[in-house]
């Protein structure tokens, strides 16, 4: 009976070993599992660390000192453009001038400041505009009204007070006429003053790249008509008087 039980024991045994075996394998893998799981989180953790690594060299504090000369060098740099823009615009736009003498009364008067704009511009008649002249005469722009340009013939009749172009008359709403006449003065170039029937003319015919200018106020004012003035270049024409800023108008 006891070798039964002792024959009994040892089969329980060997199937216990079996299922022992047959259990280790799962274990294994369970095992790798761990393992696997173990080295993932270890390439996380240094991810993690590489981007804290990352985050905080991008967040290096720039010095005080230097935030402050690139501020500088920006307002600099602002400035500069600012400077260049305004020098642009007073070269080939616009040009601030003032009326010297009495020459344009009614319409202007002596020392209003006016702006002048050469953008693009083609002189015609009815334009006030400003030139300038390297004589002895006159060292300051000077301020006078289109009558003609280049090719128009002009004839001004003194008796009566009027100014034909290319033989229409010229609707002078501009003009202020002293007693309602023109006064031959001795500046005038006689090369062009006739007298006909008791009438006197100045006439004459606009050279190319010319214009003919007069003062608005005719009896007071040296111009086309003058010696000293003559036809004007239209290279020496600075601009268009467009505003007078005191009183504010905007000119014809």
């Amino acid at each position: 009976m006891d070798k039964d039980q002792d024959l009994k024991n040892t089969a329980e045994g060997a199937q216990i070993s079996d299922e022992a075996e047959a259990v280790s394998p799962e274990t294994e893998n369970e095992s790798l599992s761990v393992s696997d799981v173990s080295s993932d989180a270890e390439e996380t953790t240094e991810e993690a660390t590489d981007s804290e690594s990352d985050e905080q060299a991008d967040t290096v504090k720039i010095p005080r000192r230097l935030k402050v000369l690139s501020a500088f060098y920006d307002y600099v740099e602002i400035f500069a453009i600012a400077i260049i823009a305004v020098l642009f615009i007073f070269t080939f736009c616009v040009r601030l001038c003032r009326v010297n003498g009495d020459s344009m009364n009614q319409t202007l008067n002596h020392n209003e400041t006016l702006i002048a704009t050469n953008f693009f511009y083609t002189p015609k008649q009815g334009d006030i505009i400003v030139f300038h002249l390297s004589n002895d005469y006159y060292k300051e722009p000077i301020v006078k009204r289109v009558i003609a340009t280049e090719g128009q013939t002009v004839e001004i009749n003194f008796t009566k007070g009027t100014i034909k172009v290319d033989g229409k008359l010229y609707e002078d709403e501009h003009a202020y006429i002293s007693n309602g006449k023109y006064v031959n003065r001795e500046d005038f170039d006689d090369r062009f003053i006739s007298t006909v029937h008791g009438n006197t003319y100045f006439a004459a015919t606009v050279p190319e790249g010319h214009v003919f200018v007069l003062g608005d106020n005719r009896n007071g004012s040296s111009d086309s008509r003058s010696k000293r003035i003559g036809f004007v270049d239209v290279d020496t024409i600075l601009g268009k008087a467009v505003v007078r800023l005191s009183p504010f108008t905007v000119l014809d």
